[in-house]
Protein backbone atom coordinates (compact mmCIF):
# COMPACT_ATOMS: atom_id res chain seq x y z
CA UNK A 1 0.00 0.00 0.00
CA UNK A 2 2.81 2.40 0.92
CA UNK A 3 4.39 1.93 -2.51
CA UNK A 4 1.16 2.85 -4.29
CA UNK A 5 0.86 5.98 -2.16
CA UNK A 6 4.46 6.93 -3.04
CA UNK A 7 3.60 6.71 -6.74
CA UNK A 8 0.29 8.54 -6.40
CA UNK A 9 1.55 12.10 -7.11
CA UNK A 10 3.31 10.93 -10.30
CA UNK A 11 0.26 8.98 -11.45
CA UNK A 12 -1.96 11.99 -10.76
CA UNK A 13 0.32 14.27 -12.76
CA UNK A 14 0.37 11.89 -15.71
CA UNK A 15 -3.32 10.95 -15.80
CA UNK A 16 -4.82 14.37 -15.13
CA UNK A 17 -2.32 16.17 -17.39
CA UNK A 18 -3.52 14.03 -20.28
CA UNK A 19 -7.22 14.22 -19.41
CA UNK A 20 -7.78 17.57 -17.66
CA UNK A 21 -4.75 19.64 -18.63
CA UNK A 22 -1.46 20.37 -16.87
CA UNK A 23 -2.74 23.22 -14.68
CA UNK A 24 -5.55 21.10 -13.23
CA UNK A 25 -3.22 18.11 -12.85
CA UNK A 26 -0.65 20.16 -10.93
CA UNK A 27 -3.27 21.46 -8.48
CA UNK A 28 -4.65 17.95 -7.87
CA UNK A 29 -1.17 16.44 -7.50
CA UNK A 30 -0.15 19.27 -5.15
CA UNK A 31 -3.11 18.54 -2.89
CA UNK A 32 -2.29 14.82 -2.87
CA UNK A 33 1.40 15.48 -2.24
CA UNK A 34 0.67 17.79 0.68
CA UNK A 35 -1.57 15.21 2.31
CA UNK A 36 1.01 12.46 1.80
CA UNK A 37 3.81 14.73 3.03
CA UNK A 38 2.17 15.01 6.44
CA UNK A 39 1.11 11.32 6.34
CA UNK A 40 4.82 10.49 5.89
CA UNK A 41 5.49 12.21 9.22
CA UNK A 42 6.82 15.59 8.08
CA UNK A 43 5.88 18.66 10.10
CA UNK A 44 5.17 22.32 9.46
CA UNK A 45 8.85 23.30 9.64
CA UNK A 46 9.64 20.78 6.89
CA UNK A 47 6.84 22.25 4.77
CA UNK A 48 8.24 25.76 5.17
CA UNK A 49 11.71 24.49 4.22
CA UNK A 50 10.28 22.73 1.16
CA UNK A 51 8.55 25.93 0.10
CA UNK A 52 11.83 27.80 0.55
CA UNK A 53 13.91 25.43 -1.56
CA UNK A 54 11.14 25.29 -4.17
CA UNK A 55 11.13 29.08 -4.43
CA UNK A 56 14.89 29.08 -5.01
CA UNK A 57 14.63 26.35 -7.67
CA UNK A 58 11.78 28.19 -9.39
CA UNK A 59 13.82 31.40 -9.41
CA UNK A 60 16.76 29.57 -11.02
CA UNK A 61 14.48 28.39 -13.85
CA UNK A 62 12.67 31.72 -14.24
CA UNK A 63 16.00 33.48 -14.72
CA UNK A 64 16.48 31.39 -17.87
CA UNK A 65 12.93 32.19 -19.03
CA UNK A 66 13.47 35.90 -18.45
CA UNK A 67 16.81 35.97 -20.24
CA UNK A 68 15.60 33.96 -23.24
CA UNK A 69 12.45 36.00 -23.76
CA UNK A 70 14.35 39.28 -23.30
CA UNK A 71 16.88 38.41 -26.00
CA UNK A 72 14.22 37.03 -28.33
CA UNK A 73 11.99 40.09 -27.98
CA UNK A 74 14.90 42.41 -28.76
CA UNK A 75 15.89 40.24 -31.75
CA UNK A 76 12.30 40.07 -33.00
CA UNK A 77 11.52 43.79 -32.62
CA UNK A 78 14.74 44.79 -34.40
CA UNK A 79 14.14 42.43 -37.35
CA UNK A 80 16.94 39.98 -36.59
CA UNK A 81 14.64 36.99 -36.09
CA UNK A 82 13.08 37.65 -39.50
CA UNK A 83 16.56 37.56 -41.05
CA UNK A 84 17.39 34.33 -39.19
CA UNK A 85 14.19 32.71 -40.44
CA UNK A 86 15.34 33.27 -44.02
CA UNK A 87 19.07 32.74 -43.56
CA UNK A 88 18.92 29.08 -44.63
CA UNK A 89 16.53 29.53 -47.55
CA UNK A 90 19.33 28.95 -50.06
CA UNK A 91 20.88 26.02 -48.20
CA UNK A 92 18.18 23.51 -49.15
CA UNK A 93 14.77 23.82 -50.78
CA UNK A 94 13.02 21.63 -48.21
CA UNK A 95 11.66 23.46 -45.16
CA UNK A 96 11.51 20.15 -43.31
CA UNK A 97 15.24 19.63 -43.83
CA UNK A 98 15.98 23.11 -42.52
CA UNK A 99 13.65 22.48 -39.57
CA UNK A 100 15.37 19.20 -38.69
CA UNK A 101 18.88 20.62 -39.09
CA UNK A 102 18.23 23.54 -36.75
CA UNK A 103 16.12 21.58 -34.27
CA UNK A 104 18.76 18.86 -34.00
CA UNK A 105 21.99 20.83 -34.34
CA UNK A 106 21.09 23.86 -32.22
CA UNK A 107 19.42 21.81 -29.48
CA UNK A 108 22.53 19.61 -29.21
CA UNK A 109 24.86 22.61 -29.23
CA UNK A 110 23.08 24.68 -26.59
CA UNK A 111 22.53 21.59 -24.43
CA UNK A 112 26.22 20.74 -24.65
CA UNK A 113 27.31 24.29 -23.86
CA UNK A 114 24.81 25.34 -21.19
CA UNK A 115 22.16 22.71 -20.41
CA UNK A 116 19.65 23.48 -17.65
CA UNK A 117 16.73 24.17 -20.01
CA UNK A 118 18.62 26.54 -22.31
CA UNK A 119 17.79 24.68 -25.58
CA UNK A 120 14.07 24.74 -24.81
CA UNK A 121 14.30 28.47 -24.19
CA UNK A 122 16.07 29.28 -27.46
CA UNK A 123 15.50 26.77 -30.26
CA UNK A 124 11.67 26.58 -30.40
CA UNK A 125 11.48 30.36 -30.81
CA UNK A 126 13.81 30.22 -33.81
CA UNK A 127 11.76 27.41 -35.37
CA UNK A 128 8.51 29.27 -34.75
CA UNK A 129 9.98 32.35 -36.41
CA UNK A 130 10.64 30.17 -39.47
CA UNK A 131 6.92 29.45 -39.68
CA UNK A 132 6.64 26.14 -37.85
CA UNK A 133 3.90 25.37 -35.35
CA UNK A 134 4.65 26.11 -31.70
CA UNK A 135 3.60 22.73 -30.27
CA UNK A 136 5.52 20.89 -33.01
CA UNK A 137 8.64 22.97 -32.34
CA UNK A 138 8.60 22.52 -28.56
CA UNK A 139 7.74 18.81 -28.75
CA UNK A 140 10.53 18.03 -31.20
CA UNK A 141 13.14 20.08 -29.35
CA UNK A 142 12.36 18.34 -26.04
CA UNK A 143 12.40 14.91 -27.66
CA UNK A 144 15.77 15.63 -29.25
CA UNK A 145 17.15 17.22 -26.10
CA UNK A 146 16.64 13.94 -24.29
CA UNK A 147 19.33 12.45 -26.56
CA UNK A 148 21.90 15.05 -25.58
CA UNK A 149 21.38 15.94 -21.93
CA UNK A 150 23.39 13.02 -20.52
CA UNK A 151 26.52 14.99 -21.50
CA UNK A 152 24.88 18.41 -21.25
CA UNK A 153 26.38 21.52 -19.66
CA UNK A 154 29.87 20.23 -20.45
CA UNK A 155 29.35 16.88 -18.74
CA UNK A 156 27.64 18.00 -15.52
CA UNK A 157 25.30 14.94 -15.32
CA UNK A 158 28.18 12.45 -15.48
CA UNK A 159 30.75 14.39 -13.46
CA UNK A 160 28.54 15.90 -10.74
CA UNK A 161 25.81 13.27 -10.97
CA UNK A 162 27.87 10.06 -11.22
CA UNK A 163 31.64 10.33 -11.01
CA UNK A 164 32.02 12.49 -7.89
CA UNK A 165 29.28 11.02 -5.62
CA UNK A 166 30.07 7.41 -6.57
CA UNK A 167 33.85 7.99 -6.68
CA UNK A 168 34.12 6.29 -10.05
CA UNK A 169 37.43 5.96 -11.86
CA UNK A 170 37.89 7.62 -15.25
CA UNK A 171 37.80 4.25 -17.01
CA UNK A 172 34.44 3.51 -15.35
CA UNK A 173 33.04 6.81 -16.64
CA UNK A 174 34.35 6.01 -20.12
CA UNK A 175 32.63 2.61 -20.18
CA UNK A 176 29.35 3.99 -18.79
CA UNK A 177 29.38 6.95 -21.19
CA UNK A 178 30.13 4.85 -24.27
CA UNK A 179 27.38 2.33 -23.54
CA UNK A 180 24.88 5.05 -22.60
CA UNK A 181 25.63 6.94 -25.83
CA UNK A 182 25.08 3.83 -27.95
CA UNK A 183 21.85 3.00 -26.10
CA UNK A 184 20.41 6.51 -26.38
CA UNK A 185 21.23 6.74 -30.09
CA UNK A 186 19.40 3.47 -30.71
CA UNK A 187 16.51 4.85 -28.69
CA UNK A 188 16.78 7.99 -30.79
CA UNK A 189 15.61 6.01 -33.81
CA UNK A 190 12.27 5.61 -32.04
CA UNK A 191 12.19 9.35 -31.40
CA UNK A 192 12.91 9.99 -35.09
CA UNK A 193 9.95 7.82 -36.08
CA UNK A 194 7.63 9.90 -33.89
CA UNK A 195 9.23 13.18 -34.96
CA UNK A 196 8.63 12.27 -38.63
CA UNK A 197 5.07 11.34 -37.65
CA UNK A 198 4.54 14.70 -35.95
CA UNK A 199 5.85 16.57 -38.98
CA UNK A 200 3.60 14.59 -41.33
CA UNK A 201 0.61 15.14 -39.06
CA UNK A 202 1.01 18.90 -38.72
CA UNK A 203 2.53 19.75 -42.08
CA UNK A 204 2.80 17.47 -45.10
CA UNK A 205 4.26 14.13 -46.25
CA UNK A 206 8.01 13.88 -45.75
CA UNK A 207 10.16 13.56 -48.82
CA UNK A 208 13.62 13.79 -47.30
CA UNK A 209 13.71 11.17 -44.55
CA UNK A 210 16.84 9.62 -46.00
CA UNK A 211 18.71 12.92 -45.81
CA UNK A 212 17.49 13.45 -42.26
CA UNK A 213 18.89 10.03 -41.34
CA UNK A 214 22.21 11.07 -42.87
CA UNK A 215 22.19 14.18 -40.66
CA UNK A 216 21.47 11.92 -37.69
CA UNK A 217 24.53 9.81 -38.54
CA UNK A 218 26.64 12.97 -38.83
CA UNK A 219 25.94 13.42 -35.11
CA UNK A 220 25.77 9.79 -33.96
CA UNK A 221 29.24 8.66 -35.06
CA UNK A 222 31.26 11.50 -33.46
CA UNK A 223 28.96 11.38 -30.41
CA UNK A 224 29.96 7.78 -29.72
CA UNK A 225 33.64 8.49 -30.36
CA UNK A 226 33.69 11.52 -28.05
CA UNK A 227 31.67 9.64 -25.41
CA UNK A 228 34.73 7.42 -24.95
CA UNK A 229 37.57 9.90 -25.36
CA UNK A 230 36.00 13.04 -23.85
CA UNK A 231 32.49 12.42 -22.47
CA UNK A 232 32.26 15.93 -20.96
CA UNK A 233 32.46 17.41 -24.46
CA UNK A 234 30.61 14.68 -26.38
CA UNK A 235 27.42 16.68 -26.94
CA UNK A 236 28.95 20.04 -27.89
CA UNK A 237 31.63 18.52 -30.15
CA UNK A 238 29.13 16.14 -31.73
CA UNK A 239 26.85 19.11 -32.45
CA UNK A 240 29.63 21.14 -34.06
CA UNK A 241 30.73 18.22 -36.27
CA UNK A 242 27.11 17.55 -37.25
CA UNK A 243 26.41 21.18 -38.18
CA UNK A 244 29.62 21.49 -40.21
CA UNK A 245 29.13 18.22 -42.12
CA UNK A 246 25.43 18.98 -42.68
CA UNK A 247 26.09 22.38 -44.26
CA UNK A 248 28.72 20.87 -46.56
CA UNK A 249 26.41 17.97 -47.42
CA UNK A 250 23.26 20.01 -48.03
CA UNK A 251 24.49 23.08 -49.83
CA UNK A 252 26.06 21.28 -52.81
CA UNK A 253 27.56 23.63 -55.37
CA UNK A 254 25.10 26.52 -55.25
CA UNK A 255 23.67 26.53 -51.73
CA UNK A 256 24.79 29.13 -49.23
CA UNK A 257 24.12 30.19 -45.67
CA UNK A 258 23.84 33.77 -44.44
CA UNK A 259 25.51 33.59 -41.04
CA UNK A 260 25.35 37.28 -40.17
CA UNK A 261 21.93 37.19 -38.43
CA UNK A 262 23.23 34.35 -36.25
CA UNK A 263 26.02 36.47 -34.77
CA UNK A 264 24.14 37.32 -31.52
CA UNK A 265 23.55 33.63 -30.82
CA UNK A 266 27.18 32.86 -31.66
CA UNK A 267 28.24 35.49 -29.10
CA UNK A 268 25.76 34.00 -26.62
CA UNK A 269 27.23 30.53 -27.12
CA UNK A 270 30.73 31.91 -26.60
CA UNK A 271 29.72 33.62 -23.36
CA UNK A 272 28.07 30.41 -22.12
CA UNK A 273 31.16 28.37 -22.96
CA UNK A 274 33.71 30.84 -21.58
CA UNK A 275 33.43 29.80 -17.89
CA UNK A 276 34.02 26.19 -18.90
CA UNK A 277 37.32 27.15 -20.53
CA UNK A 278 38.59 29.67 -17.95
CA UNK A 279 38.81 28.14 -14.44
CA UNK A 280 39.26 31.51 -12.69
CA UNK A 281 36.13 32.90 -14.34
CA UNK A 282 34.22 29.74 -13.47
CA UNK A 283 35.29 30.08 -9.84
CA UNK A 284 34.23 33.73 -9.73
CA UNK A 285 30.83 32.91 -11.22
CA UNK A 286 30.38 30.02 -8.79
CA UNK A 287 29.07 32.38 -6.09
CA UNK A 288 25.72 31.25 -4.82
CA UNK A 289 23.21 32.20 -2.18
CA UNK A 290 22.86 29.09 -0.04
CA UNK A 291 20.27 28.35 2.61
CA UNK A 292 21.62 25.39 4.58
CA UNK A 293 19.64 23.19 6.94
CA UNK A 294 16.57 25.42 6.90
CA UNK A 295 14.71 25.34 10.24
CA UNK A 296 16.91 22.41 11.33
CA UNK A 297 15.22 20.12 8.80
CA UNK A 298 18.34 19.15 6.83
CA UNK A 299 16.80 20.72 3.72
CA UNK A 300 19.07 23.06 1.79
CA UNK A 301 18.76 25.13 -1.36
CA UNK A 302 20.77 27.57 -3.39
CA UNK A 303 20.33 30.43 -5.84
CA UNK A 304 22.97 30.71 -8.58
CA UNK A 305 22.45 34.02 -10.36
CA UNK A 306 25.92 34.21 -11.94
CA UNK A 307 25.92 30.60 -13.15
CA UNK A 308 22.55 31.07 -14.84
CA UNK A 309 22.41 31.89 -18.58
CA UNK A 310 20.51 35.04 -17.53
CA UNK A 311 23.57 37.31 -17.56
CA UNK A 312 24.78 36.24 -21.05
CA UNK A 313 21.22 36.60 -22.37
CA UNK A 314 20.98 40.12 -20.97
CA UNK A 315 24.41 41.18 -22.23
CA UNK A 316 23.72 39.98 -25.76
CA UNK A 317 20.22 41.47 -25.74
CA UNK A 318 21.52 44.85 -24.62
CA UNK A 319 24.22 44.66 -27.27
CA UNK A 320 21.67 43.96 -30.02
CA UNK A 321 19.43 46.77 -28.75
CA UNK A 322 22.34 49.23 -28.82
CA UNK A 323 23.63 48.19 -32.26
CA UNK A 324 20.13 48.22 -33.77
CA UNK A 325 19.26 51.47 -31.97
CA UNK A 326 16.14 49.99 -30.42
CA UNK A 327 13.97 52.58 -28.67
CA UNK A 328 12.66 50.06 -26.12
CA UNK A 329 13.92 46.98 -24.27
CA UNK A 330 10.39 45.47 -24.21
CA UNK A 331 10.86 44.36 -20.60
CA UNK A 332 7.13 44.43 -19.85
CA UNK A 333 6.49 41.56 -22.27
CA UNK A 334 9.29 39.45 -20.77
CA UNK A 335 8.26 40.10 -17.18
CA UNK A 336 4.63 39.26 -17.97
CA UNK A 337 5.70 35.92 -19.43
CA UNK A 338 7.79 35.16 -16.35
CA UNK A 339 4.81 35.95 -14.12
CA UNK A 340 2.52 33.70 -16.15
CA UNK A 341 4.85 30.70 -16.09
CA UNK A 342 5.63 31.06 -12.37
CA UNK A 343 1.98 30.43 -11.47
CA UNK A 344 2.20 26.84 -12.74
CA UNK A 345 5.95 26.21 -12.38
CA UNK A 346 6.22 26.90 -8.63
CA UNK A 347 3.56 24.37 -7.53
CA UNK A 348 5.08 21.77 -9.88
CA UNK A 349 8.45 22.18 -8.18
CA UNK A 350 6.79 22.10 -4.76
CA UNK A 351 5.34 18.67 -5.64
CA UNK A 352 8.82 17.39 -6.54
CA UNK A 353 10.34 18.64 -3.30
CA UNK A 354 7.48 17.31 -1.19
CA UNK A 355 8.22 13.86 -2.62
CA UNK A 356 11.99 14.16 -2.19
CA UNK A 357 11.96 15.56 1.35
CA UNK A 358 9.01 13.64 2.79
CA UNK A 359 11.24 11.15 4.58
CA UNK A 360 11.30 12.01 8.28
CA UNK A 361 12.28 8.92 10.24
CA UNK A 362 11.64 6.69 7.21
CA UNK A 363 12.24 6.56 3.47
CA UNK A 364 10.83 9.45 1.44
CA UNK A 365 8.26 8.90 -1.30
CA UNK A 366 11.12 8.92 -3.81
CA UNK A 367 13.02 6.44 -1.64
CA UNK A 368 10.05 4.05 -1.58
CA UNK A 369 9.79 4.22 -5.37
CA UNK A 370 13.45 3.24 -5.71
CA UNK A 371 13.08 0.55 -3.05
CA UNK A 372 10.03 -0.91 -4.80
CA UNK A 373 11.96 -1.33 -8.04
CA UNK A 374 14.90 -2.87 -6.17
CA UNK A 375 12.67 -5.78 -5.16
CA UNK A 376 12.15 -6.91 -8.76
CA UNK A 377 15.15 -9.26 -8.75
CA UNK A 378 17.23 -10.20 -11.80
CA UNK A 379 14.66 -8.60 -14.11
CA UNK A 380 15.61 -5.29 -12.53
CA UNK A 381 17.67 -4.44 -15.61
CA UNK A 382 14.45 -3.91 -17.56
CA UNK A 383 13.30 -1.26 -15.09
CA UNK A 384 16.65 0.44 -14.47
CA UNK A 385 16.15 3.11 -17.17
CA UNK A 386 12.70 3.91 -15.77
CA UNK A 387 14.29 4.70 -12.39
CA UNK A 388 16.38 7.38 -14.08
CA UNK A 389 13.43 8.50 -16.20
CA UNK A 390 11.16 8.91 -13.18
CA UNK A 391 13.97 10.75 -11.41
CA UNK A 392 14.15 13.36 -14.16
CA UNK A 393 10.36 13.60 -14.36
CA UNK A 394 10.24 14.34 -10.63
CA UNK A 395 13.31 16.54 -10.24
CA UNK A 396 13.50 18.20 -13.67
CA UNK A 397 17.21 17.45 -14.08
CA UNK A 398 19.35 14.62 -15.45
CA UNK A 399 22.05 15.58 -12.96
CA UNK A 400 19.75 15.52 -9.93
CA UNK A 401 18.17 12.26 -11.09
CA UNK A 402 21.66 10.77 -11.10
CA UNK A 403 22.45 12.24 -7.69
CA UNK A 404 19.23 10.89 -6.16
CA UNK A 405 18.96 7.50 -7.84
CA UNK A 406 22.43 6.45 -9.08
CA UNK A 407 23.62 5.37 -5.58
CA UNK A 408 20.55 3.16 -5.27
CA UNK A 409 21.12 1.73 -8.75
CA UNK A 410 24.76 1.08 -7.86
CA UNK A 411 23.89 -0.72 -4.63
CA UNK A 412 21.15 -2.74 -6.33
CA UNK A 413 23.56 -3.86 -9.04
CA UNK A 414 25.99 -5.08 -6.37
CA UNK A 415 23.23 -6.81 -4.39
CA UNK A 416 21.78 -8.59 -7.43
CA UNK A 417 25.26 -9.27 -8.88
CA UNK A 418 24.48 -7.32 -12.04
CA UNK A 419 27.05 -5.51 -14.17
CA UNK A 420 27.41 -2.06 -12.58
CA UNK A 421 28.50 -0.35 -15.81
CA UNK A 422 25.38 -1.54 -17.60
CA UNK A 423 23.03 -0.54 -14.78
CA UNK A 424 24.58 2.92 -14.43
CA UNK A 425 24.49 3.44 -18.20
CA UNK A 426 20.76 2.62 -18.07
CA UNK A 427 20.35 5.12 -15.23
CA UNK A 428 22.18 7.78 -17.27
CA UNK A 429 20.35 7.13 -20.55
CA UNK A 430 17.00 6.78 -18.78
CA UNK A 431 17.51 10.04 -16.89
CA UNK A 432 18.39 11.76 -20.14
CA UNK A 433 15.26 10.37 -21.81
CA UNK A 434 13.07 11.80 -19.05
CA UNK A 435 13.77 15.35 -20.23
CA UNK A 436 11.20 14.88 -22.99
CA UNK A 437 8.32 14.63 -20.51
CA UNK A 438 9.68 16.54 -17.51
CA UNK A 439 6.98 19.05 -16.61
CA UNK A 440 9.55 21.69 -15.62
CA UNK A 441 10.94 21.64 -19.18
CA UNK A 442 7.52 21.49 -20.81
CA UNK A 443 6.09 24.37 -18.78
CA UNK A 444 9.11 26.63 -19.28
CA UNK A 445 9.54 25.93 -23.01
CA UNK A 446 5.81 26.08 -23.75
CA UNK A 447 5.39 29.34 -21.86
CA UNK A 448 8.26 30.97 -23.75
CA UNK A 449 6.64 29.81 -26.99
CA UNK A 450 3.23 31.22 -25.91
CA UNK A 451 1.61 27.77 -25.74
CA UNK A 452 -1.34 27.79 -23.36
CA UNK A 453 -2.10 24.05 -23.56
CA UNK A 454 0.94 22.44 -21.96
CA UNK A 455 -0.71 19.02 -22.16
CA UNK A 456 -0.42 19.08 -25.96
CA UNK A 457 3.36 18.74 -25.67
CA UNK A 458 3.07 15.99 -23.05
CA UNK A 459 0.65 14.05 -25.25
CA UNK A 460 3.11 14.22 -28.14
CA UNK A 461 6.09 13.10 -26.06
CA UNK A 462 4.77 10.60 -23.50
CA UNK A 463 4.38 7.49 -25.69
CA UNK A 464 7.74 7.78 -27.50
CA UNK A 465 9.49 8.42 -24.18
CA UNK A 466 7.99 5.35 -22.54
CA UNK A 467 8.80 3.23 -25.62
CA UNK A 468 12.41 4.41 -25.58
CA UNK A 469 12.60 3.59 -21.87
CA UNK A 470 11.35 0.09 -22.63
CA UNK A 471 13.80 -0.29 -25.51
CA UNK A 472 16.68 0.79 -23.28
CA UNK A 473 15.67 -1.84 -20.72
CA UNK A 474 15.42 -4.59 -23.31
CA UNK A 475 18.76 -3.66 -24.82
CA UNK A 476 20.27 -3.60 -21.34
CA UNK A 477 18.95 -7.09 -20.63
CA UNK A 478 20.36 -8.33 -23.91
CA UNK A 479 23.77 -6.85 -23.18
CA UNK A 480 23.64 -8.24 -19.64
CA UNK A 481 23.08 -11.76 -21.02
CA UNK A 482 25.84 -11.29 -23.61
CA UNK A 483 28.51 -10.18 -21.12
CA UNK A 484 27.42 -12.84 -18.66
Amino acid sequence: MIYILALLPILALMVFSLTKGVKTAVMIALTISLALFFYWGAGFSHLVAVLGVSLLTTTNILMIVLGATFLYNIMARTGQIHKISHSLDDLHASRDIRFFLLAFGLTAFFEGVAGFGTPGAIVPLILIAMGFEAILSVSVVLLLDSLFSMFGAVGTPIVTGLQIPLRLAHIDIQKISLLAAILILLGGLVFLFFIFRLIRKQRSPLENKRKMMVLYLFFAVPYVVFAWFSPELATVLGALVMLLLSVVYLRGKSGKVDLRPWLPYAVLASLLLLPKLIPDLKQWLAWELTLTNMLDTGISGELRPLQSPLLPFLLVGLGVAWLQKSKSLHLKISLQKVANVSVILLPTIVIANLMIHSGVGQLSMVGYIANMMNKIGRSYTLLAPFVGLIGTFITGSTTISNLVFAPTQYETANYLELNRHIILSLQLSGASTGNAICLFNIIAAAAIADIKDYSGVLKNNLLPTLLVGLLLGLLGMGIMVFVG
